[in-house]
C-alpha cells in the first residue's frame, strides 16, 4: 500500500471518527436508537460524563489519524495503535450485537471498524516492508 492510500485511508478513518464522534455528542437518543436496543439515562452524571469521553475520545483518535495522514513520520504507530483499538471496537461491537444489546447499524460499525483494522495492518506492513528496504546496512 503506498503513501497516497495510506493518505485517504487514514482521511476516511478520520472523517468517520470524527463525524460519528460529534453526531454522538449532538444527539445522543438518536445515536442510541440507531446502535442499542437500550438507552443509557443521560440524566444520571455519571452515564453521561462516561458518554462524552467516550465520543471525545473517538474524535481525539480522528484528529490522530487526520494528523497521520499528513505527517508521514507519526503514521507507524498510529497505524499500529489505530489497528489495534479499531479490532478492539469491533469485537465490543460484536459482543454486544450477539448479546441482543447491539443493532444492525452497530453489527455495521463493527464491519467498517474491523475493515479498517485490516486496512491500517495491512499499511503497517507496506511502510515496515519499505523501510527495511530503504535501511542503511550496519555491521554490528
Amino acid at each position: 500500500m503506498n503513501d497516497a492510500w495510506q493518505r485517504r485511508l487514514l482521511l476516511v478513518a478520520a472523517t468517520w471518527n470524527i463525524v460519528g464522534g460529534i453526531t454522538a455528542l449532538l444527539d445522543p437518543g438518536k445515536h442510541f436508537a440507531q446502535l442499542f436496543t437500550t438507552a443509557l439515562d443521560l440524566t444520571e452524571p455519571l452515564q453521561l460524563f462516561f458518554f462524552r469521553c467516550v465520543w471525545i475520545n473517538v474524535i481525539a483518535w480522528g484528529l490522530a489519524y487526520l494528523l497521520a495522514a499528513f505527517w508521514a513520520a507519526s503514521r507507524k504507530a498510529i497505524l499500529v495503535a489505530g489497528a489495534l483499538g479499531k479490532a478492539a471496537y469491533a469485537a465490543a461491537c460484536f459482543a454486544l450485537f450477539a448479546g441482543g444489546i447491539g443493532t444492525n447499524g452497530l453489527f455495521a460499525a463493527g464491519v467498517v471498524d474491523s475493515l479498517f483494522a485490516i486496512f491500517f495492518f495491512a499499511a503497517f506492513l507496506a511502510q515496515r516492508a519499505r523501510g527495511a528496504l530503504t535501511a542503511p546496512a550496519t555491521n554490528g
